[in-house]
Formats: structure tokens, C-alpha cells, sequence
């Protein structure tokens, strides 16, 4: 055997032992696996780490803000006056008849009651302190009392103020019953008489027209609403006398009673500054009296515009 061939091959012992070695370090190696197997096991509060997986949680959607919202007042609804009469509307005689039928909204500022809720003048007990009674100059009327005033002719504002409780107006058509906390301007001028109610609230201002030409069985007894005005008259109601030009603005109107009875809405805020009782008591008010009737009024005037609006009031000129 030659050189070169001995070198190219191993002994059988050299083999051998080569096995030997492989066959410890593999063993070693499976004694090591198994060892950690057996501690990761011996320990599982260690736990791997590592970031969220999978989907991350919605995030909660904060509430819409809230928005205030003023609450909605209705507005008042009164039973239509419904007199036989009436000859504006045929139809209001007998309205549940007549399906779809357009009431005017002046109505709503007119009630009709029975006679026995007219108060009686002969059984007042009061105090008459808070009872004013101003008027333009050439009016002519007395007093028969403290709580009593009877109206001949011209212009006069009545207030009535608790504590006192009632106040009555004599008129050559009919007596007007104010109750406490009402003002009210009352005219009677060439044979038309004009109530304004400025501040009397529900049935605070109560007519009971029951003379001239609103004598006999018919004559109606009525309250009027605050921001209404009532116009009676000897004749039949003109345009003339529904909407006179004295700068303060109406809407809305219906004539009853044949003509000589009628009703509109009209802006407290525009009688304020364009009555010129108002204006000139505004200019000079010194007294409580006078500021508190002052007060109630504008009071009343922007609550009427927040409940009904201010669209539609016009004056002619």
C-alpha cells in the first residue's frame, strides 16, 4: 500500500471514536432542551410580552353637547264670542256645523260671558289706595265714590293695584269691571266708545254693554284680553273708527253686533310710545303708583311680543 493511499483513509479505531463523540453531543444537547423545557414550564407567571394584537378598542363617543332650547308657549286660546248677531261670518253662529272654519284670531281676545259673572257695584269692601284714575284734559266725568268713575266724554287710563280689588266705569253703552293688577285706557268720543286693556290679565277686564244700541235682550257681556282693543258705537263701525291714526298699530279685526261692536289686536309696546297720556305720564312719572303702572305695562308689552309675535301690526296714517 502506498503512502498517498493510507493518508486518504481512516483507521477503524478513528471512526469509531468520532461516533462516540456525536452520539454524547447529541445527548447533551437533548439533557439541555429538556432542562429548559422544564423550567419554562416550572414558571409560567413569566409571561411573554409584547404589543396589543388583533383590533384596538373603539374609543367611547363623548354625548353630543346640549343645546338650550327655550320652551314654546303656546299661545292663548279663547271661545270665540258667538252672538246672533253677528253678521262678519254666518257660520259662527253655528260653528261645529261647518267643518274647516277660519275663526279671525281677533276672537281669540274676546270671551262671552253670562250676566251673573258681572260683579255687582253695590258690595264692594276694599281698600282703594291703589286705584288711579287719569285723564286728558276736557273730560268730563265724576266719582261717584273711591272705586267708581262715570264717564261722560273724553279720554281716561284706570289702574287698579293690590291691594285694592275692583274698580268699575260707568259709560253711556255699558259698565266696565276692572279687577286687581289691570290697566286699561277707556275713551268715549262722538258716540264711539274704545277700551284698551294694557295689562289685565284673563278675565281681569269684563264689559256688560247693555245700553244704546246694545239694549234689550241681546246685549252681550264680554271680557277682553290684555293686548285687545273693544269698540262700540252708536252708528256702524267705520274703517275710521277701527283704526284711527293715533300711531298705534293694530292687526287683525271683526265687527260684530251688526256693525256696532267690534275687536283687534293691538301692540302694547306701540301705545307706550305713541299714547299720548302714556308719554307725557312717562316723562313726569314721580310717583309709586305711576312707575308701577309704567312697569306692569312694558312688562306685559314684551311678553305679548314673545308669546304672539310682532308680524302684521300696522298703523294707518
Amino acid at each position: 500500500m502506498s503512502i498517498q493511499d493510507t493518508e486518504g483513509k481512516a483507521s477503524p479505531s478513528q471512526s469509531t471514536s468520532q461516533r462516540k463523540y456525536s452520539t454524547v453531543s447529541n445527548t447533551i444537547m437533548l439533557v439541555l432542551a429538556a432542562g429548559l423545557v422544564a423550567l419554562a414550564m416550572s414558571y409560567p407567571k413569566h409571561t411573554a410580552r409584547g404589543g396589543p394584537y388583533g383590533q384596538p378598542d373603539p374609543m367611547p363617543t363623548p354625548p353630543p353637547p346640549q343645546v338650550f332650547t327655550p320652551p314654546v308657549i303656546p299661545p292663548v286660546v279663547r271661545p270665540p264670542i258667538v252672538v246672533p248677531t253677528d253678521v262678519t261670518n254666518v257660520n259662527l253662529v253655528n260653528p261645529i256645523m261647518v267643518p274647516n272654519i277660519q275663526i279671525s284670531p281677533a276672537l281669540s281676545g274676546v270671551q262671552l260671558l253670562p250676566d251673573s259673572q258681572f260683579p255687582p257695584m253695590d258690595k264692594v269692601q276694599q281698600n282703594e289706595d291703589w286705584i288711579t284714575i287719569l285723564s286728558v284734559e276736557g273730560s268730563v266725568f265724576t266719582k261717584p265714590n273711591g272705586y267708581t268713575v262715570d264717564l261722560k266724554s273724553g279720554e281716561i287710563i284706570v289702574s287698579v293695584k293690590s291691594p285694592s280689588k275692583i274698580a268699575f266705569v260707568i259709560t253711556p253703552f255699558g259698565t266696565l269691571a276692572l279687577s286687581a293688577n289691570s290697566d286699561a285706557l277707556v275713551s268715549f268720543k262722538d258716540g264711539v266708545l274704545r277700551v284698551m286693556n294694557f295689562d289685565g290679565d284673563g278675565m281681569a277686564l269684563k264689559a256688560q254693554l247693555d245700553k244704546g244700541p246694545f239694549a234689550g235682550p241681546a246685549d252681550p257681556t264680554v271680557t277682553l284680553a290684555c293686548g285687545y282693543e273693544l269698540v262700540a258705537a252708536r252708528e256702524k263701525i267705520t274703517r275710521t273708527e277701527l283704526r284711527p291714526k293715533d300711531g298705534i298699530t293694530r292687526r287683525f279685526a271683526k265687527v260684530l253686533e251688526n256693525g256696532h261692536l267690534a275687536v283687534s289686536e293691538f301692540s302694547v309696546e306701540s301705545a307706550l310710545k305713541n299714547c299720548a297720556m302714556l308719554v307725557d305720564l312717562s316723562q313726569k312719572v314721580s310717583g309709586v303708583k305711576e312707575r308701577r303702572m309704567l312697569s306692569d305695562m312694558s312688562k306685559m308689552a314684551a311678553v305679548l311680543n314673545y308669546k304672539h309675535g310682532t308680524e302684521g301690526f300696522s298703523a294707518d296714517k
